[in-house]
């Protein structure tokens, strides 16, 4: 999978725990806007991606990788966009 024209932008506002707003264009083909990176509480970074609330409260991704090394891979590629990749420890 090529990840390309990764863009960065940072919170407007002081959320907890929210790093960044990603974008990126996957396979020259597909562009994916408004992820979230994300700190939890043991500093571990991970990626929330958009998603609509049904009536029910249920919520449903508009779209995920479907599998743990895209995954890994597009969390990989943005955290390298933002120098967090081999630099990067837990709470910093």
């Amino acid at each position: 999978m090529r990840i390309s024209e990764i863009k960065l932008r940072m919170p407007a506002y002081n959320e907890p725990y929210l790093i960044a707003w990603a974008s990126c264009v996957i396979d020259d083909c597909l562009f994916l806007n408004n992820i979230a990176i994300r700190k939890k509480i043991d500093g571990d970074l991970y990626l929330n991606f958009p998603r609509y609330k049904a009536g029910s409260g249920n919520e449903y991704p508009y779209f995920k990788p479907i599998s743990r090394e895209a995954y890994q891979e597009i969390l990989d590629a943005f955290l390298k966009a933002i120098h967090l990749d081999d630099n990067y420890t837990k709470g910093a």
